[in-house]
């Protein structure tokens, strides 16, 4: 795994976005899990506006992450889901590795990606 930082791509921002927002709803900012929702909806949408293709990996990735987030609205369980969203965001920013994507990678609709 190596760190990597990649202002260039528009994508990376989103995330690192999302990486500040996660984090003051962790702090203890109720409206900030419904901006980490609402972002992350932004970001979905965004994708499949760009690749007009549900079945596009990319898209279906901030998707899922997309309902991951919708957990938010369920306090008991909120700051747990959004402890494991915080690190497989940062995962995918700053080492460009996701946990979610491999899995989603594994399902059968996606198996033309190759598993890295």
């Amino acid at each position: 795994m190596q760190f990597k930082i990649e202002p260039s791509n528009l994508g990376w921002w989103f995330w690192l976005a999302t990486i500040f927002v996660i984090l003051l709803a962790l702090t203890g900012w109720t409206a900030a899990f419904y901006l980490a929702i609402s972002l992350s909806l932004v970001h979905a949408l965004f994708f499949l506006e760009e690749s007009k293709n549900v079945r596009d990996f990319e898209t279906q990735l901030r998707l899922i992450f997309f309902v991951l987030t919708l957990f938010g609205i369920v306090p008991g369980v909120r700051a747990v889901v959004f402890l494991l969203l915080l690190a497989e965001t940062v995962l995918i920013t700053f080492f460009g590795q996701s946990y979610l994507a491999r899995g989603l990678k594994r399902m059968p609709w996606n198996q033309e990606h190759a598993i890295e």
